[in-house]
């Protein structure tokens, strides 16, 4: 009876050893399970980073380009640079110089579209468009002629005349062509050339020379 009872406290014992160590290896397992969810999520949140990172560097370095872009665009501008340009007769090559004052003046919604190549005169050249003219000579820069100035000064010469070449570009003066004694004027080498208003709504041309 005796021998009986410590047989089964001893299976129990093993029993209740079996269980724990069950019990054990299951804690066990839970914890592994749990490190490896913490691995992976803590691996995808730093892929999410990265991706992120990656995404706003990408942004940066495309809105730095364009920026770059601008600049290199507007410093071609400003240092003048050469530019073709279609006409009826083909294409025209403009200078850097000429480039610029056909920009500055407003391009072709201001000037039209050429009409020919540069022409030279004396130490110059002349390019004539559908709405203009730019001179451009080594001392004087490159600058637009046009409307009623612009036939006074060719029918004394253009250039090769008495005033030489612009030495700037047309502008309104004395408030502008609305206004009585107001109108256009251009300056040249060796004099001046206005076209004002009248104040009774007619204009006269008007060409003083040095």
């Amino acid at each position: 009876m005796t021998n009986k009872l410590l047989i089964r406290r001893v299976a129990a014992a093993i029993g209740i050893a079996a269980v724990s160590g069950a019990a054990v290896v299951a804690c066990s397992q839970a914890k592994d399970a749990a490190s490896s969810a913490s691995s992976a999520a803590s691996s995808a949140a730093s892929a999410g980073a990265s991706a992120a990172s990656s995404a706003a560097s990408a942004g940066a370095s495309a809105a730095s380009s364009g920026a770059s872009a601008a600049s290199s665009a507007a410093s071609s501008v400003a240092a003048g640079i050469a530019t073709k340009l279609r006409g009826p007769h083909g294409e025209v090559d403009l200078d850097g110089p000429a480039a610029d004052a056909y920009a500055k003046y407003g391009g072709e919604a201001a000037l039209g579209e050429p009409t020919g190549p540069a022409q030279k005169v004396g130490d110059g050249t002349v390019t004539e468009f559908g709405k203009g003219t730019i001179f451009e000579s080594p001392t004087t820069g490159a600058h637009v002629v046009q409307g009623e100035i612009l036939r006074e000064y060719t029918g004394k010469g253009g250039p090769a005349g008495d005033l030489g070449f612009p030495t700037t570009d047309e502008a309104q003066t004395a408030g502008g062509p609305d206004v009585a004694n107001g109108g256009w004027i251009s300056e040249f080498q060796k004099g001046t050339i206005t076209w004002l208003n009248q104040g009774d709504g007619t204009f006269k041309g008007t060409i003083t020379v040095k």
